[in-house]
């Protein structure tokens, strides 16, 4: 019975990815439906016990209720879905774009926008220069508290994993930049920087540079980092790098 649970948390833990290496785009027709809605690739994932048998409790998102819901984790294996506390579960369903830095860009206009600030947890003020910013820019503080803001604010929308694609359409950029950035339909994690992870290991992966608009190398540890993590350039051009 040991060996039988053992051999089926291996498969499951193959399945979704908890540990495995990052690389090519999801092929699958339903896993690219999430990749152009800019849903993180651990949002779908079941809760997962793992198969040690420790009783400790943890936070996962059920994406059919919309909430970060309790179990209790085994202790070992399991996936991505598991957080120790719910604030630390509520905050991973924030869309990846919220923690990028405020981008004035290269264009010397004069646009008062609002940028979500991870460091302070709010909506703050800044000055956007037109063109070549990012979409951490929002007309106006509601827009900005509706997709990044925190849980229980009266604006908010409930994001978490589903994030909804009428939220897109409240970004507010020149048509030229929009077209030429092609950000509208770049998922999430292609907004984040190249995470090295935990481990010792030095092994030649590609990232998604936003700014730049092209694949970069960087050297990952071997586990952990994020999803913007790719064994080939193609791989992530694929994933990342529309029009």
């Amino acid at each position: 019975m040991r060996k039988t649970t053992l051999l089926w948390a291996s498969v499951c833990l193959l399945l979704s990815g908890a540990f495995r290496p990052l690389d090519a785009a999801p092929e699958r027709e339903d896993e690219e439906d999430a990749d152009r809605t800019g849903r993180p690739g651990f949002c779908l994932l079941e809760v997962e016990v793992g198969p040690c048998r420790a009783n400790i409790k943890r936070y996962f998102y059920n994406h059919r209720s919309g909430c970060c819901e309790e179990f209790l984790y085994g202790g070992c294996w399991g996936n991505l879905n598991n957080f120790e506390t719910e604030a630390d579960c509520q905050r991973s369903w924030r869309p990846g774009f919220c923690f990028l830095e405020a981008k004035m860009g290269r264009c010397h206009l004069y646009f008062k926008r609002y940028f979500y600030n991870p460091r302070s947890g709010r909506c703050e003020e800044f000055v956007y220069g037109g063109c070549k910013g990012n979409l951490n820019n929002f007309e106006t503080e509601a827009d900005c508290q509706r997709s990044c803001g925190d849980p229980g604010a009266s604006v908010l929308l409930s994001l978490h994993c589903v994030l909804r694609t009428d939220l897109w359409d409240a970004f507010v950029f020149p048509e030229s930049d929009r077209n030429e950035s092609g950000y509208f339909n770049l998922p999430s994690w292609c907004l984040t920087g190249a995470d090295r992870g935990q481990c010792t290991a030095n092994v030649t992966r590609f990232y998604f540079d936003s700014d730049a608009g092209t694949c970069r190398t960087f050297s990952y540890s071997g586990c952990g980092g994020n999803e913007n993590n790719f064994v080939s350039e193609r791989a992530c051009l694929k994933a990342c790098k529309k029009g």
